[in-house]
């Protein structure tokens, strides 16, 4: 889901995928760019521009949810169910992750969203 600069990214997104042969069907919402954002302002942060990502989840059965905001350098995650997966959440899933590859390494993070993350890497 997006509007602006998503939808070419999510083009380029879909093309990775393919070419590494990764079993992904994306279903695009919004991907056309226009700057005049006629489908509201790309910003999953805020819960009222979440709707239509939600929606699609639901309605496709998909695994999850992504949604980008206007210039493509920030996405968002929904679970099966096309609820809002919070960041510190996800920041948390990363770092467990990177750690069991890289024991030991250091993380750096954004302290607003500390709790989770130093729970993971401590």
């Amino acid at each position: 889901s997006g509007n602006g600069a998503a939808g070419p990214g999510g083009d380029a997104l879909e093309a990775r995928f393919k070419a590494l042969g990764a079993p992904v069907e994306l279903i695009k919402v919004h991907n056309t760019p226009d700057g005049n954002f006629p489908n509201g302002i790309p910003n999953p942060l805020l819960p009222e521009c979440r709707d239509d990502t939600r929606n699609a989840v639901i309605k496709h059965g998909a695994d999850m949810g992504i949604a980008f905001d206007g210039d493509f350098d920030r996405c968002f995650l929904f679970d099966e169910k096309g609820q809002f997966i919070e960041g510190y959440y996800i920041v948390g899933l990363l770092a467990e992750a990177f750690l069991e590859k890289n024991p030991g390494a250091k993380i750096i993070h954004d302290p607003r969203l500390s709790w989770n993350t130093v729970d993971v890497v401590t």
